[in-house]
């Protein structure tokens, strides 16, 4: 084998295969690209040549045929056709022309984007396409219209080769190739985009061909798990190599590639390869990349028009490569391309290589919980690149590490932790290391919050007035507020004792707030202490509950009432001395105090009388021929200052005494004292003397009355 190598202005590799084998080693790949994305390349081309518009004496079925792939020999290849240009586009500066589809992610953006053409010099000139039409102008310094989002530009070559002519048989030609760097172009596109490529210098006649082809690096900042879930090396490379017919290979060497195990994408850029001629391979690490004796057949991905199956002058093929062509650890790729009978030129090559990416998910089986709760966090790795991962180190923050040996492409694996929550809210992070087979490290976390609550509730209820009478309302204010960190629901008042204060309906109590229920009772003869229960529920079920207790006293009004004279008997026109105490027993204030009755001398307005308080007065009256005072007390109880001045609560108390009349004895003249005169029963004036008089005092208390005699 021998390479040809032109410097200067060319300044690219030619590589040939000449019968006579050679030692060299191949020579590299330039390399025009070169990152680490998450993203791949696309590529599209298509041709400017076409069958001949107007048949004349030519049977143009026949090319018709050869562009569906129907024939064989010359009759299928652009060498036993009059290739014309195609010109497809509207515009008249163009004299060639032909439109292929870009695909782009929606969101991606153009990281680098190259544009090859080729096509025949026309020399030697004794060759078939070296007698056809030429544009004007030289191909080196032609520049071809690029037409994207309907804005054109002029490119010009950026890198221009051509084949040495000394190294050409009589049944070959020259053949050129041509590329620039087109990313400025394509900046502003994403998502399917229609290219228009026109001007390619190229002959028209038999055994012409021209075509291009675009490399476009698309990527993400980030990864995209529907169209980049992880990173890609996209390597592509400048080329210019021939094979010759009747040769056997053509070989290179791709340095740049650095395989990590899985699949590989691979992209070639052919020129004037015929279908019809069998015997072209394109060999990767000794492999039969296109897995058929055929490889290069004037086919282009992305073509729109025209569209032939087979245009008779450019290949854009991409195809998978597996790990165990592109192995792990291979310094590189080498290529052969053999030729058989047919001839053609590579004019460039792309690859993806894969690489593994970790990504992990970590979550709580509750994202909160109580101090001291037992809580899980799981995670979930993947290797969502296409390259195994290796070395993998799962570790977390509940205190837990986890080996994993080796994540294959698209594998995933569970692990879980399980620990006492701590004290406070915690960002709980999972870390996972690793590596690829080539030694790139790999690392990825997440996080999830766990919050730590403290559920609590506190109910409250108070008794208004706290001292009632019976038959009296009192009115409960319940309270229940949410004295903790997180909302409650459920919450809900039970009073057993009460029933109308069970009235507050289940509902929800966010953290700080309070409702309040008020609710009414008829006080009865006893009072009592009420408790009440408020209950509520925490977000994860934990149930909170709070007692409080209300107790109101009944009071039964009371009073004492005596009169006491100050003799029991005397005599008419003498003056008795009545005193009246009126007494408070109880601890409730007596409003309305009055002492009613006969005689008139001993009624009184007495007015307020305070809880456990008494007061005295004296009333005298002169002694007729009988003395009966009938005297009633009555009060009304006054209850948080209002005077309770109802039947139902009047307290009366009523005393009747009599103080008996003592008749004056007449002194008798003396009396002869007479033998054996039995003695005579004690006079009145002694029972008067000796103080004694028969008094009878009556007692109404309420509806109760009772006759009461003092002791003798």
């Amino acid at each position: 084998m021998r390479i040809w190598g032109l410097m200067g202005t060319l300044s690219l590799l030619i590589l040939s295969a000449p019968p006579a084998a050679s030692a060299v080693d191949p020579m590299a790949l330039p390399v025009a690209y070169d990152e680490t994305v998450y993203g791949d390349f696309a590529a599209i081309g298509n041709t400017v040549t076409a069958c001949p518009a107007k048949p004349g004496h030519y049977p143009v079925k026949l090319c018709l045929d050869a562009q569906n792939r129907v024939g064989s020999g010359p009759s299928a290849q652009n060498n036993g056709h009059p290739m014309t240009w195609a010109d497809v586009d509207s515009n008249a500066s163009t004299f060639n022309s032909s439109t292929a589809r870009l695909t782009i992610p929606a969101g991606a953006r153009i990281a680098y984007a190259k544009l090859t053409w080729a096509g025949d010099t026309g020399e030697p000139a004794n060759v078939p396409c070296g007698r056809g039409t030429k544009p004007p102008g030289l191909p080196q310094q032609q520049a071809v219209s690029l037409t994207v989002n309907d804005k054109t530009a002029a490119v010009k070559p950026a890198r221009y080769t051509e084949d040495a002519l000394n190294d050409l048989s009589n049944i070959d030609h020259q053949f050129y190739s041509a590329s620039a760097d087109v990313t400025g172009e394509l900046r502003a596109v994403t998502g399917p985009v229609t290219v228009t490529v026109g001007n390619v210098w190229t002959p028209q006649g038999f055994d012409c061909f021209g075509g291009w082809s675009l490399v476009a690096v698309w990527a993400f900042d980030r990864p995209q798990p529907k169209v980049a879930p992880a990173r890609k090396q996209v390597t592509v490379f400048d080329a210019h190599v021939h094979a010759f017919s009747g040769r056997s290979q053509a070989d290179a060497r791709l340095p740049a590639v650095k395989p990590a195990g899985g699949t590989s994408r691979f992209s070639v850029t052919g020129f004037e390869g015929d279908w019809a001629v069998p015997g072209d391979e394109l060999v990767i690490n000794g492999r039969n990349a296109g897995g058929t004796g055929n490889f290069f057949v004037s086919s282009a991905d992305g073509r729109v028009n025209p569209n032939a199956l087979n245009n008779m002058s450019v290949d854009v093929q991409t195809l998978d490569v597996g790990g165990d062509v592109l192995r792990p650890g291979d310094a590189g790729a080498n290529l052969s391309f053999t030729s058989g009978m047919d001839a053609y030129l590579v004019g460039g090559i792309a690859v993806s290589a894969p690489r593994p990416e970790l990504t992990i998910v970590t979550s709580l089986e509750q994202n909160a919980a109580h101090p001291g709760d037992q809580i899980t966090q799981m995670v979930l790795v993947t290797n969502t690149g296409g390259a195994p991962a290796v070395d993998v180190r799962l570790t977390e923050d509940l205190g837990c590490d986890h080996t994993i040996d080796q994540l294959k492409a698209g594998q995933s694996v569970k692990a879980s932790c399980t620990r006492a929550a701590p004290e406070q809210d915690k960002q709980l992070t999972a870390r996972v290391t690793g590596q690829s087979l080539i030694g790139d490290k790999l690392a990825a976390e997440a996080t999830t919050s766990l919050d730590i609550i403290r559920p609590a509730i506190a109910a409250t209820k108070t008794a208004s007035p706290t001292t009632v009478l019976s038959g009296q309302t009192v009115n409960y204010t319940i309270t229940v507020r949410n004295t903790g960190d997180t909302p409650l629901t459920g919450v809900a008042v039970d009073d057993k004792q009460v029933d109308a204060c069970d009235k507050l309906e289940p509902g929800e109590l966010p953290s700080g707030m309070e409702k309040i229920l008020e609710c009414t009772v008829v006080a009865g003869d006893e009072g009592f202490t009420n408790m009440v229960t408020a209950t509520g529920t925490d977000k994860i079920g934990k149930k909170v509950t709070s007692e409080s207790r209300a107790a109101f006293t009944v009071v039964h009004p009371k009073i004492d009432f005596t009169v006491q004279p100050s003799t029991r008997a005397a005599r008419p026109g003498e003056v008795v001395t009545f005193t009246v105490t009126v007494g408070n027993p109880t601890g409730i204030p007596l409003g309305a105090v009055r002492v009613t009755g006969t005689p008139p001398q001993c009624t009184r307005e007495i007015g307020d009388l305070a809880p456990k308080k008494s007061t005295t007065y004296t009333c005298q009256v002169v002694m007729g021929e009988r003395l009966t005072t009938e005297l009633t007390v009555t009060a009304s109880p006054i209850m948080n200052g209002q005077l309770i001045a109802t039947r139902r609560d009047t307290v009366t108390r009523s005393i009747t005494t009599t103080v008996s009349v003592v008749t004056p004895v007449t002194e008798q003249p003396p009396v002869k004292k007479a033998a054996a005169v039995p003695p005579a029963p004690p006079a009145p004036i002694a029972m008067f003397v000796a103080g004694l008089a028969a008094v009878s005092t009556f007692v109404t208390v309420g509806a109760i009355s009772a006759t009461a005699r003092p002791k003798k």
